[in-house]
């Protein structure tokens, strides 16, 4: 049976990734990582032709060459750095993993790291306002910019992230060749659009803040359709499964093999 997304789930996302990182020192530890980190990343904002605006961060490849083509990783922070500061988010995994040097050397790409205001989503909950529109716009601007491989879309996030991310690929399942979405969910009854997008779905047995049940029916009904998604499910972990995620062998190996055909 689908599992619905209720309002108050959204309220959580929005306020925490983990029960015990919202202490002082962890806060005190994400700003001193996102601040670190901004120091990699352009800030941007990208504007529609309705004046709205998108705040985001952008890391290019190590020595672009203009004449090359190079995969676009979109990153997909949680609910605890909503804001308008265009800093915040790049504490939030995936992207601190994939802007370290030795990923930056072994896969050249082009790291796209939106922030959601607060009051906002990536997707998924109903009225709520999103910004996915305004996400998909700005990739199509960076297209037009720089020599982005566009069978080689990626979009990966955690908690609010990763219901981003299902939401992405269930959009615009023509628009990403892999997703990784992180302990989040998303509606079954789309599972038929996304058989042929190839996900690696993760999730904590023991998560009290999205209870696991969302990815499994995820996972059930892209079975059911015909589909191949990988699914690692750590047994009695909780909400904070990042340390795990990073660790799984050949993982963004995986990621980057991905190609939209």
């Amino acid at each position: 049976m689908a599992t619905k997304i209720p309002l108050v789930l959204f309220l959580i996302l929005m306020t925490s990734c983990e029960e015990n990182k919202t202490s002082a020192y962890w806060e005190k530890w994400n700003f001193e990582r996102a601040q670190s980190l901004a120091k990699l990343f352009e800030g941007r904002t990208f504007e529609n032709k309705n004046g709205e605006q998108l705040l985001y961060r952008l890391l290019k490849p190590l020595d672009y060459d203009p004449k090359k083509k190079y995969p676009l990783v979109v990153s997909l922070h949680h609910g605890g750095v909503h804001g308008n500061d265009n800093i915040a988010q790049l504490s939030s995994e995936p992207a601190p993993l994939l802007s370290n040097p030795i990923n930056r050397v072994k896969y050249p790409a082009f790291l796209f790291v939106p922030q959601c205001p607060k009051g906002s989503q990536f997707g998924s909950f109903p009225n709520i306002p999103s910004v996915d529109t305004k996400i998909f716009e700005a990739i199509s601007d960076l297209e037009k910019e720089f020599n982005i491989d566009t069978t080689r879309r990626y979009v990966a996030g955690i908690s609010g992230g990763g219901f981003g991310s299902w939401h992405f690929i269930c959009a615009r399942p023509n628009m990403f060749a892999a997703a990784i979405p992180i302990c989040g969910g998303g509606d079954p009854k789309l599972a038929k659009q996304i058989i042929d997008v190839p996900v690696w779905v993760f999730h904590g047995e023991k998560d009290t803040n999205v209870h696991v049940g969302f990815a499994r029916d995820m996972i059930e009904a892209i079975k059911k359709e015909g589909g191949n998604p990988k699914y690692t499910e750590f047994a009695g972990a909780a909400h904070y499964i990042w340390d795990r995620v990073e660790s799984t062998p050949g993982l963004i190996d995986w990621l980057f093999a991905q190609k939209r055909k």
